[in-house]
């Protein structure tokens, strides 16, 4: 298949976005990143069509890292394409299988100017998708309206993380 590009927004809504996030990312600065699962890249095989771009991420607060199991890992909050609305599920620490890897969600625009969503999956060492870990803690949510780029109001849901 030929080759996708991540979507992305005019550059003046970039940079107004970057400029917006400047003083939430200065204070990050110095935070340790959390750890997170072995990466794998999403099959072509998993892109299915949607009619219009995911709003932007959601504000998370993160919960503590449980103390119980040294090996877990943080998933951040990611849309879901379903029943024509997007779904936020929050981010959560998860105990990965082993040798497992994660896929997290993405949207890419193909060369005619096609829009694709392809959901966050979890594969075992042999590429089979495998259920995802149960979550240990998850993050909470702000529960207010979700503005897109242009400023229009987006419908859209906040799972619990458990579906």
């Amino acid at each position: 298949m030929s080759l996708w590009r991540h979507v992305s927004r005019p550059r003046s809504t970039r940079i107004a976005g970057v400029l917006a996030l400047a003083p939430v990312l200065a204070g990050c600065a110095g935070a340790t990143p959390l750890p997170h699962p072995q990466y794998a890249q999403q099959h072509t095989s998993a892109l299915v069509p949607i009619t219009h771009e995911p709003p932007p991420a959601r504000v998370e607060n993160v919960p503590a890292r449980p103390a119980s199991d040294l090996g877990v890992v943080w998933i951040d909050g990611e849309w879901s394409w379903k029943r024509r609305r997007w779904v936020w599920s929050p981010g959560r620490w998860v105990s990965p299988p082993i040798g497992a890897t994660y896929s997290p969600w993405v949207t890419v625009r193909a060369p005619d100017g096609a829009l694709y969503f392809a959901p966050a999956l979890w594969r075992d060492a042999r590429g089979v998708t495998i259920p995802p870990p149960k979550g240990l803690a998850t993050a909470t949510v702000e529960s207010g309206a979700v503005v897109d780029a242009e400023g229009e109001m987006e419908r859209t849901t906040v799972t619990t993380g458990e579906e």
